[in-house]
């Protein structure tokens, strides 16, 4: 099990999360690295780095400064609440009803329930009225299942 997860929210135009580029860094990692190399792939892009943006893989948020974290859990029963109540905040502004859908809600948090409880990730992204798009992440850390090695943005 993890040692804490992170909790990160996004909210902006779609036009700025489908730009991928401030969204990656700026190398394609395919195997697991030390954490001092994953330190310094994410010092080469500053602008991966100062993006708030959602990162194309989720354990990525990981590199990101620590101040881009909205909240912290040691518990996944306290960061599934947190989930929950992200999305009871967004749910009036979801665009497709399906999204609003209290039954399909409730299954897709007890997804988010399952996967936290045995240390997985939860990702969760809604397309708004207008043209705003929603990114709600719960990610693991202390180690991460998908990437081991990242280190903990608090330490």
């Amino acid at each position: 099990m993890p040692a804490h997860w992170h909790c990160y929210r996004w909210t902006g135009e779609r036009r700025t999360y489908d730009g991928e580029s401030a969204r990656r860094p700026p190398h394609l990692v395919v195997q697991d690295i030390s954490p001092q190399e994953w330190k310094q792939i994410a010092a080469a892009s500053p602008a991966f780095m100062a993006s708030d943006v959602p990162p194309l893989e989720v354990p990525h948020w990981l590199l990101r400064p620590a101040r881009m974290i909205k909240a912290t859990f040691d518990a996944p029963d306290k960061a599934s609440a947190w989930y929950r109540d992200q999305i009871s905040d967004l749910s009036p502004s979801f665009l497709a009803d399906h999204d609003k859908d209290t039954t399909r809600q409730a299954e897709q948090l007890a997804a988010a329930d399952d996967r936290l409880s045995w240390g997985g990730d939860v990702v969760g992204g809604w397309y708004l009225r207008g043209t705003g798009f929603a990114s709600v992440q719960v990610v693991a850390c202390s180690s991460n299942r998908i990437r081991p090695t990242i280190p903990c943005p608090l330490h």
